[in-house]
C-alpha cells in the first residue's frame, strides 16, 4: 500500500468513527469531515520537530485525535497524562485550525516528560494557548479552573496502571461543560481491562455522563463519552 493509499483508508477510518459516534449521540451531527490538507499542515509541524521517546499514538489514532479538536471546537481542552505532548499535540492542532480562540492545559508526574512536551509544544500554532506542567491530575483537577470542554485521559502510572481513569472522570465532573467530550486511551489494550470495567461501570452509573462509544482504530482504542 502506499503512502497516500494508506493515508486516504486512515481518513475514511476517522470518518466512519465519527458517524459511530454521531449516531450514538456523542458527537453533533454538524461536525466536518476529516480535511487531509488541514491535517497535513498539523503533521508539518509535530513530526519532523516533537522528540518522542515512544508512543502508542497510531497514525490513524493522530488523525483522529487531530479531527476531534478540529470538529468539536473545544474553547479549553485538559489533557491528564500529556507525557511528552504527542497526542495532546494532535488535539491542539485540530483546535487551532478553527481559530485562536481556545486554551489548553496539560499535566504529567513526569518532570523530564514535560519538559519535552513544553519544547515540543512551541512548534505549534496557538502555543501561546497552551501551558503544560508537572502535577498529579488528581489534584489539579481539584483547584479552581475553566470548564473543561474536551479531557484527554491517559494517565499510566507505574503502580496502578489505569486504575485512576474512574477516579479522574469523578473528579473532573464539576468543571466538565454540558457538551463536553471526555476521551479515554487504551480501553483495548487486555493488560487494562479490569481499570476500563471500573471506568465504564462508573459511567454508566453517573447521571452526569451520556453515551459512551468505544472506538477499534487501532490495537489501544479510544473511548468517547459526552457529558450531560
Amino acid at each position: 500500500m502506499t503512502v497516500d493509499a494508506a493515508t486516504d483508508a486512515d481518513a475514511a477510518i476517522v470518518d466512519m468513527a465519527l458517524d459511530v459516534m454521531k449516531n450514538a449521540g456523542v458527537l453533533a451531527a454538524r461536525a466536518a469531515r476529516f480535511n487531509p490538507a488541514l491535517f497535513r499542515v498539523a503533521q508539518q509541524r509535530i513530526e519532523p520537530n516533537f522528540t518522542v521517546p515512544q508512543t502508542t499514538i497510531s497514525p490513524v489514532m493522530r488523525r483522529f485525535l487531530f479531527q476531534i479538536g478540529y470538529a468539536a471546537g473545544p474553547g479549553h481542552i485538559y489533557a491528564a497524562g500529556s507525557y511528552v505532548g504527542f497526542a495532546f499535540a494532535w488535539l491542539v492542532a485540530g483546535r487551532a485550525a478553527v481559530d485562536a480562540a481556545f486554551t489548553a492545559r496539560g499535566v504529567d508526574i513526569d518532570q523530564e516528560a514535560t519538559a519535552i512536551a513544553a519544547r515540543n509544544l512551541q512548534h505549534l500554532d496557538g502555543s501561546a494557548n497552551i501551558g503544560v506542567s508537572v502535577a498529579d491530575a488528581l489534584q489539579d483537577l481539584q483547584a479552581p479552573g475553566p470548564a473543561i470542554d474536551l479531557l484527554f485521559i491517559d494517565v499510566d502510572c507505574p503502580d496502578r496502571r489505569k486504575a485512576a481513569y474512574a477516579e479522574l472522570a469523578a473528579i473532573a465532573a464539576p468543571r466538565l461543560s454540558a457538551g463536553a467530550l471526555v476521551l479515554a486511551h487504551d480501553p483495548l489494550v487486555p493488560a487494562f481491562a479490569e481499570d476500563f470495567r471500573r471506568y465504564f461501570d462508573w459511567l454508566d452509573q453517573s447521571p452526569a455522563f451520556g453515551p459512551t462509544c468505544t472506538l477499534p482504530l487501532d490495537t489501544c482504542g479510544i473511548s468517547v463519552t459526552v457529558t450531560r
